[in-house]
């Protein structure tokens, strides 16, 4: 995402010769084609290309409408089979795999990319784009037949955006799979019927993103136009079926104050997710966002590895880098609580108590060294 948005920022790297714009499939073979037969590489669409100190930009060409012509990921590059067996280890021998079926989403949140490369593509065709059933469930196939995974998981942004599509998916998957998978929802596109299609189907858990508990700031700031009741009212539904919930949130959001953090705790625990995920903000270059923080002079110079760091990047004048620290680790904690919980009743007790005994600060360390010996890593 980061080439796109930015693209300037990383062909200004003395190291980086090339950038590419948007997708890349197409753009990738003419390079390898025009590099084999020696041929100009300055001029292929997508590209920015810096020979000798000169800068070529070229434009973008038309979004891939018919995503079934593309032929699966080639994993092997990445030596896949030791992805998989790396995670296995940590994870009780599930061989889990990845798949999108889709790209693009059709929602605006003011802190995701999609609304800033939607602006990019806007004369490029159709954004949001999906694979057919058949095709997914060919390449479902295809993995279990060469890495003999046993577990899924669906990684589009918004798997399910569409109800025809989905209803023909939960047809066909268990008529051809037992494998149990995850995917990721927007809350107003699930109701009862659906989640409990998605059940029968094999679906073992839903992502949601929640990001604050605040409903003011979820739907003026983050641009995410759902209510708390219409939040609460999934996580149930999703209880209810069986399947399990992952909630996705965020702290250090602009204009967000303590007691907003706090609102987001108190929501979490009303919903009892089956996990719970936090991340500090960090800003999009391009994004609703970024450029509001860019405005009112709130981005710093800070850098950042991983969105799983308690530092923030940006100066908010409504909370202190310590307090968005403090909101993170306690957010954290209440995540491992409830692998600790679940992974190990007997020994639940015991670890609340040490947590009450020893404060925050050796809490956070408790929380991590429960991380490594539940995940090993």
């Amino acid at each position: 995402m980061h080439p796109t948005l930015s693209p300037e920022d990383v062909i200004s790297n003395e190291s980086i010769d090339i950038v590419c714009i948007g997708e890349g499939e197409y753009p990738m073979l003419e390079l390898a084609n025009r590099l084999e037969n020696g041929e100009d590489i300055t001029a292929i669409k997508n590209l920015w290309v810096k020979i000798e100190g000169k800068l070529y930009k070229n434009p973008l060409r038309p979004l891939i409408t018919n995503l079934d012509e593309l032929p699966f990921p080639d994993r092997d590059l990445f030596d896949y089979e030791r992805m998989i067996e790396k995670f296995s280890h940590r994870s009780s021998d599930l061989r889990i795999a990845e798949i999108m079926t889709g790209r693009g989403c059709p929602f605006n949140c003011a802190y995701c990319c999609n609304h800033a490369l939607r602006k990019i593509y806007r004369d490029c065709g159709p954004y949001v784009r999906r694979r057919s059933v058949e095709n997914v469930l060919n390449e479902v196939e295809y993995l279990i037949e060469k890495y003999k995974i046993n577990w899924l998981i669906f990684d589009d942004d918004t798997f399910t955006m569409h109800p025809r599509w989905l209803e023909e998916f939960c047809e066909k998957y268990p008529k051809r799979f037992a494998l149990p998978f995850q995917c990721n929802a927007f809350p107003t596109t699930l109701n009862k019927e659906l989640i409990y299609q998605l059940k029968k189907a094999g679906c073992d858990r839903i992502a949601i993103g929640i990001e604050s508990g605040n409903e003011w700031l979820r739907k003026t700031v983050l641009q995410r136009p759902i209510t708390n009741e219409q939040i609460i009212k999934v996580f149930k539904l999703l209880k209810e079926a069986g399947i399990k919930s992952y909630s996705f949130n965020m702290v250090g959001l602009p204009f967000e104050t303590p007691e907003m953090i706090e609102d987001t705790i108190k929501l979490n625990l009303l919903l009892d997710a089956d996990h719970i995920q936090v991340s500090v903000f960090y800003p999009y270059p391009k994004t609703h966002l970024y450029e509001i923080c860019k405005e009112n002079g709130w981005l710093s110079q800070n850098k950042k590895s991983s969105y799983f760091e308690e530092e923030t990047t940006l100066n908010l004048p409504t909370l202190t880098m310590e307090q968005i620290a403090h909101y993170y680790r306690k957010m954290h904690s209440l995540s491992i609580d409830k692998i600790v919980h679940s992974s190990y009743p007997k020994v639940y007790p015991v670890y609340k108590l040490a947590k009450v005994l020893l404060g925050e600060s050796l809490t956070h360390k408790i929380s991590n060294l429960a991380r490594k010996l539940l995940y090993h890593y």
